[in-house]
């Protein structure tokens, strides 16, 4: 048992006496270490008598480790061994044999030549070699030993400081024990270590060794030098660090590799000595920030440059290992402040990265065009001009762990409020992604804003039909909350391929806004676990015959979707198709459940078509659960009406528009509200 591990073995010796004075002798023993560790080791050993009373020997072993990380080592070592009456003395050294195992999270970022690199994580077997003399206390009993050693080590190994040592060790020996067959011998035994990497340690022991006697059937001397156990450290001593050759460094995040180092605070001068710095840093560099910064500009990123506020971390894998390490900058947290409202406090160019910083001010926050391969990780953004964070024409994007508040309110709607007329604009966004694609945003928190999101294609309508010059497409919102946006939540216009999963959107704490989620000519929609509160409408569904003609609402699945308190309706369908509509609960719309309003003319949308519900339940609708107003089609499933005064409604003045509801099923579709099937001949009956 000791101080770092404790362990329990078996072993046998078989001696072969070749004459009365040479002995040879074959070592097996298996331990088991606490935390899961096996060991083994197989030797074999000679040893003669002197004329002048010295028993030498010398031995070899094979030596196997299983370690607590579950790798195999092997060794070999070799020793010899001088034992007199009083005195006896020995030297082992121990070879390992491989180069070890890579482990995850051992690894170490370094800093060669400027250059931010990476050194591999092991687990490797060390070198070493000990010495120890000791003394035989005379004058006790025949049936009893005691001894002393002193001795030292050592271990080196590759990229690992050698660690030195020095040890003492006594050892107590009793035979003739009664119970224990003739010549056994019980030993116990304690060692006291210190080196200059494990400091002090210790350990005691405890040995019942039993012979099975010799050629006459009789047991030896049971202290006899020749078939005494060999004293020698049978354990593979292993080093787990940053031990292996130096490699490119590869942030996790993005994949760019690392280039130089270089450090940014106050002392580095204006916005134009830190741009100087940054340019002059070349493609990759990784950019320390030290404190709060003041900047009368932009920041101006260079290609795969990564940017990294003090106290933030970044994982690193080596480019040729494999391996994983953190980067670290161990500097003041980071502030950049904008001073210009024309200008956005930060640049990205193309694989560059954002990490670990507060930005305030500025007309963005974080700005990007015409670029590929963003990430933008763990900043804080607050008190811009304009948008939070602005990307146009971008092709990969990734923003993580982000906090957007506090931004400029727009309260006018002539110049704020999105209009199909202007499609590319819909300003003062917390994200405002134009014609941005292969876009992910994920556990990022939005509050007190105008818009939260905007995604939008790029649509060139200065000839008509308009068309889309930059689709945004393969967008994805993940573990997203959004609170206080004046303005639409999100709104996706013309975009495709979205998914949205754990979204959660509250304007309730505020006493004027827009629709929560709006989907403007947007297909390919996946909804998973949505949460919408408060706002006009909560989920709102439209296409505009203003828009290009292939940006068409449809093909939209929701899975999982509640909307509470609107002002309006939980959802809005407004000429759109192939809605698939499951897990959905409607409570407290201040009008109607869903609004079904399509169009009798095919060039404004024509009628809302296609819509399945499956478990779907409206509750406490102020006036009915749903309204139809134009012609609807195809419509499949059943939805729950309750606490409400009626199930649906199909009023055709209005509002005064004289426009009527209308069912029209093909063959195969049913649709009933609370059971009771509704069509176009019960329509009236229902919902007149």
């Amino acid at each position: 048992m000791g101080s770092a591990e404790s362990t329990g073995g078996l072993g046998m010796m078989l001696p072969f006496q070749l004459d009365a004075g040479q002995t040879f002798f074959l070592d097996l023993n298996g331990s088991l270490v606490s935390g899961g560790v096996e060991e083994g080791s197989l030797g074999t050993g000679y040893r003669f008598a002197t004329p002048s009373g010295w028993t030498l020997g010398v031995y070899g072993y094979y030596d196997y480790l299983n370690s607590r990380l579950g790798n195999d080592f092997h060794q070999i070592s070799f020793g010899a061994e001088a034992i007199g009456a009083l005195l006896e003395t020995r030297a082992n050294i121990y070879l390992p044999l491989g180069n070890g195992y890579s482990v995850n999270g051992a690894g170490a970022v370094v800093i060669d030549d400027g250059n931010v690199r990476f050194r591999d994580g092991r687990e490797q077997a060390r070198p070493g070699a000990d010495f120890e003399a000791g003394i035989k206390v005379p004058g006790l009993t025949d049936n009893t030993q005691l001894k002393f050693f002193a001795g030292s080590y050592w271990y080196g190994g590759k990229n690992v400081s050698d660690m030195f040592g020095a040890k003492l060790r006594a050892e107590i020996a009793f035979t003739d024990i009664a119970g224990l067959p003739s010549g056994s011998t019980v030993s116990f035994g304690a060692t006291g270590t210190y080196d200059s990497q494990d400091k002090l340690g210790g350990s005691v022991m405890a040995r019942l060794r039993i012979p099975f006697g010799g050629s006459g059937g009789t047991a030896g001397d049971p202290f006899d030098p020749t078939t005494q156990a060999v004293r020698r450290n049978s354990t593979i001593r292993t080093h787990i660090g940053a031990t292996g050759d130096i490699e490119d460094a590869v942030l996790e995040l993005n994949g760019q590799t690392a280039g130089r180092l270089i450090n940014v605070s106050t002392r580095t001068g204006d916005t134009a000595a830190i741009n100087a710095l940054l340019a002059s840093a070349g493609d990759g560099a990784v950019v320390f920030t030290d404190g709060d910064i003041g900047l009368d500009g932009s920041l101006m990123l260079s290609n795969g440059q990564a940017l990294l506020g003090g106290g933030g971390t970044l994982s690193v894998r080596g480019a040729t290992s494999g391996g994983l390490g953190i980067l670290a900058n161990t500097g003041a947290h980071t502030t950049l402040t904008g001073y210009d409202p024309a200008r956005d406090v930060v640049t990205m160019a193309s694989n560059s990265m954002v990490a670990s910083v507060n930005i305030i001010g500025g007309l963005a926050g974080i700005g990007s065009a015409d670029t590929i391969g963003l990430t933008i990780h763990n900043v804080d953004i607050s008190n811009t001009a304009h948008d939070g964070i602005r990307l146009a024409s971008v092709n990969g994007a990734l923003i993580e762990n982000a906090r957007i508040h506090d931004l400029y309110i727009c309260n006018n709607n002539t110049l704020c409020e999105f209009a199909v007329g202007n499609p590319n604009r819909a300003p003062y966004a917390a994200i405002s992604a134009h014609g941005t694609s292969n876009l992910t945003v994920r556990d990022t928190a939005i509050d007190n804003v105008t818009y939260g999101i905007f995604a939008g294609s790029i649509i060139d309508d200065n000839d008509w039909p308009p068309v889309v010059t930059d689709l945004a497409s393969n967008i994805t919102f993940d573990n997203v909350s959004i609170s206080r946006s004046r303005r639409e939540g999100i709104l996706l216009v013309a975009a495709d391929k979205v998914n949205m999963n754990t979204v959660s959107i509250d304007n309730t704490q505020q006493d004027r806004d827009m629709d929560l989620v709006v989907l403007q000519g947007t297909s390919n929609v996946s909804i998973t676990d949505m949460s919408l509160k408060g706002g006009i409408n909560g989920l709102m569904l439209v296409t505009a015959s203003t828009l290009p003609e292939d940006a068409i609402t449809t093909k939209v699945k929701v899975s999982g979707l509640t909307t509470d308190d609107t002002t309006n309706a939980g959802i809005f369908f407004n000429p759109v198709s192939g809605i698939s509509l499951e897990d959905v609960t409607i409570n407290n719309a201040g009008t109607y459940g869903m609004f079904i309003y399509g169009s009798d003319y095919a060039f404004l949308g024509g009628p809302v078509a296609d819509i399945d519900f499956k478990n779907v339940v409206i509750d406490k609708a102020a006036n009915a659960g749903l309204y139809f107003m134009g012609p609807a089609q195809d419509l499949k499933g059943n939805i729950t009406v309750r606490n409400t005064p009626r199930d649906c409604k199909s009023d055709p003045h209005w509002s005064g528009s004289g426009v009527n509801g209308s069912i029209t099923q093909s063959p195969g579709f049913v649709f009933s509200v609370n059971g009771q099937e509704i069509g176009n001949t019960t329509l009236a009956a229902r919902c007149g």
